[in-house]
């Protein structure tokens, strides 16, 4: 698998052309202060001050971010400084951030990871980063009564470029990394045989009250499912059978792969499957606060994925190497951007029953529940990054030597 920090080296002329394009970006930071363009300014001496970290820390201006690395992620900005593309080119300068923060964190820290890892890192960063975007430009429209967007529809394309951008980085970035002659391949990988299965019940009760709570709940999302049937209700059906189909994972999973996931979150996952399921009824534009119980829930499921994917990539490689404040920022990031892709996913169900007919299967209520959502998420995602990260490890144990083309591995 490639090793990250072998980007980072004494090259003298590579510091050359690494201290030039650093020079432009430097005199791009002036041309938009002088433009009144104050957020590109401020974008711009970002990718300054990463990019003169590594020189800074090591005391080595030869040891530099590669120069074609650095060239590559000011495109945007020389892009941007002649007017072309607007919608994108900030999003693709947020995954250049990210690249060299990634870069940056892997040389200067105790972080490692591969290159793999950080082209992930880098589309999430992306969407995580417009999900924070959309909520503070909603925050500032209605509290100081600015109008920066002109609605929903506005709002969701931004949101779609945003995640565009940051896959489209990501695919540059990938073949970056897999052409780059300055990647060392190793070969270092296996889980560690000492890391213990950490799991534990992740909500009150015993295993018995459990399994009673969790048959109750897919009874109620059975008889949801069975009504929306009878009535003809499709986007009911869905939106019912779904979560219920969900609720039989951890059955699925004991059976196919002999993992028993600890009682405690199986109920957890029943009982946010049972939210959204009962929010179809109507209960969504009922009771206003419902949503953001149903958000706050099942962004705690997402944050708990999210954190065993990671650890599970940690475990595969010893050649990648995370802190707790990293893991935990991870999973808030995570949340975002999974947050995001369903916000399009609801979008483009919209789009498509406008098209087709019908009633969308996934329905969005405005630019204020837009938000709210992302919101709830973010809240989930802390609570678990704070407070239950511990429940997920048996599943990242579970899912370690699955991850091996995520961390970069053979």
């Amino acid at each position: 698998m490639g090793s990250l920090q072998s980007l980072i080296g004494p090259h003298r002329l590579d510091a050359l052309g690494a201290w030039t394009v650093t020079g432009i970006l430097i005199g791009g930071v002036g041309r938009f202060l002088a433009g009144g363009e104050f957020e590109w300014a401020v974008l711009t001496a970002l990718l300054v001050g990463i990019a003169v970290t590594v020189p800074f820390a090591t005391r080595n201006l030869e040891t530099t971010v590669p120069a074609e690395l650095l060239g590559l992620v000011a495109v945007p900005v020389l892009v941007r400084t002649v007017g072309g593309f607007p919608q994108v080119t900030p999003f693709l300068v947020i995954a250049g951030v990210a690249l060299l923060l990634a870069v940056v964190l892997d040389a200067c820290t105790s972080l490692t990871m591969t290159p793999r890892f950080a082209t992930v890192f880098v589309v999430i960063v992306t969407m995580a980063v417009a999900g924070v975007w959309a909520v503070g430009i909603y925050a500032t429209d209605t509290l100081l009564g600015t109008a920066f967007l002109d609605g929903q529809t506005e709002l969701m394309w931004d949101l779609v470029t945003a995640a565009t951008a940051g896959i489209i980085a990501g695919v540059v970035f990938e073949l970056y990394f897999e052409r780059s002659a300055r990647i060392a391949r190793l070969r270092v990988s296996g889980a560690d045989p000492s890391e213990r299965d950490q799991s534990g019940t992740s909500l009150p009760g015993d295993g018995k009250h459990h399994r009673i709570a969790v048959r109750t709940l897919q009874a109620v999302l059975g008889v949801i499912s069975a009504f929306a049937l009878v009535r003809g209700n499709v986007t009911l059906f869905v939106n019912s059978a779904g979560p219920l189909a969900i609720t039989f994972l951890p059955a699925l999973f004991r059976r196919e792969y002999d993992y028993a996931m600890d009682t405690g979150l199986v109920l957890w996952i029943t009982v946010a499957s049972t939210l959204h399921g009962a929010g179809a009824l109507e209960l969504y534009q009922a009771f206003g606060w419902y949503d953001s119980l149903a958000h706050a829930v099942s962004a705690s499921l997402v944050a708990g994925v999210g954190y065993a994917v990671a650890r599970a990539v940690e475990r595969h490689s010893r050649a990648v190497d995370f802190n707790r404040g990293f893991r935990a920022t991870f999973v808030v990031l995570f949340v975002l951007a999974v947050g995001v892709g369903w916000e399009i996913l609801e979008f483009a169900s919209g789009g498509l029953a406008s098209v087709v007919g019908g009633e969308a299967v996934l329905a969005q209520y405005g630019t204020g529940d837009i938000v709210n959502d992302l919101v709830f998420n973010t809240v989930g995602a802390l609570v678990v990054a704070g407070w239950s990260t511990a429940h997920f490890e048996g599943i990242a144990a579970r899912l370690t030597g699955r991850v091996g083309r995520l961390a970069g591995g053979d």
